[in-house]
């Protein structure tokens, strides 16, 4: 059955890119050898699971996948302001949480937590801000589809459900395609998307601590944050673009095969250790706050390297 899914990625990217491409749109700004829009393909596969859920929550959850779907969409055929995206995101946020009776606790140090409005403060905040994390990590050739398999068959680890297992499948065959060199960029579609069903999924699974969930997510965390620092610092707008994240080392430093490799072993090891969480309990987040200080050192050295390469 895996392998049926993996055909779908292999082929619907081909489909996708094909047709696209004499079309003559969708072409990267940057790059117009490469087309954007490739997230395209994974939609219909997270519909077809979402809108099959039991519950108002996955109905919900569809719709605005399929908005935000729209949005991406949108945004790689001709550009949408970051202001709108983060918009957008804050709205889906509301609506899930809505969907949920605001009632999500966060488990934390082994107890459970619930605060009026801070509850919903928080996980507003966690759904925004990793949403547009999987923005900011999808810069390099492969990122986000190799971020994306390891974080969705983690998912399916902690909940044995298949519509995990069957996106990492279709998101493997995609990567076909989108490893380096690229030919079909997942783009705004496919970070959003992506993003949308990853960040929602984690905040679904009232069980799992809330440390648990950062540790997984440890790469897009980390980039992202480093990243808001360094903007800040120097007075820039956190929308504006750079060169300088994670994945930019990286491939700077080790080429794009070997930096792509890299990454999947950054997310294989932030989900290993948030499995050695949940089976040996919180001293393994003093490792945790270590592998956190390693990935920042990588983020932090990223201005210096573009000066080097300048």
């Amino acid at each position: 059955m895996l392998f049926l899914y993996v055909a779908v990625g292999i082929f619907g990217g081909y489909i996708y890119w094909k047709i696209v491409e004499s079309a003559g749109i969708f072409r990267d700004r940057s790059d117009p050898t490469k087309i954007r829009g490739g997230g395209l393909v994974l939609l219909p596969v997270i519909l077809w699971y979402l809108f099959r859920g039991s519950g108002n929550v996955y109905t919900i959850l569809a719709y605005v996948v399929l908005a935000v779907g729209v949005m991406g969409l949108l945004d790689d055929y001709r550009g949408v302001s970051g202001y709108i995206k983060a918009a957008v995101s804050l709205v889906s946020a509301l609506l899930l949480m809505w969907s949920l009776g605001w009632v999500v606790p966060i488990r934390f140090l082994g107890y459970d937590l619930y605060l009026p409005f801070f509850n919903e403060v928080f996980w507003v905040l966690f759904f925004v801000g990793f949403v547009n994390a999987f923005n900011v990590i999808d810069g390099k050739d492969g990122v986000l589809l190799m971020t994306a398999i390891v974080l969705l068959s983690y998912l399916y680890v902690l909940t044995g459900e298949v519509m995990y297992l069957h996106t990492a499948a279709v998101a493997v065959g995609l990567l076909a395609w989108n490893s380096p060199p690229a030919r079909l960029i997942m783009g705004d579609t496919g970070s959003y998307v992506l993003g949308i069903f990853i960040t929602s999924a984690f905040i679904l699974l009232p069980n799992i601590p809330v440390e648990v969930k950062l540790l997984a997510l440890s790469f897009p965390l980390v980039d992202t944050l480093t990243t808001i620092v360094r903007r800040l610092r120097r007075g820039q707008s956190i929308f504006q673009a750079d060169k300088e994240h994670i994945h930019h080392v990286l491939y700077s430093r080790f080429g794009d095969r070997w930096g792509l490799f890299l990454i999947m072993l950054i997310n294989l090891l932030s989900v290993g250790l948030a499995h050695l969480y949940t089976m040996y309990g919180q001293w393994v987040m003093v490792l945790g706050l270590v592998w956190w200080g390693i990935l920042s050192l990588v983020a932090f050295s990223g201005p210096k390297l573009a000066d080097t390469l300048h």
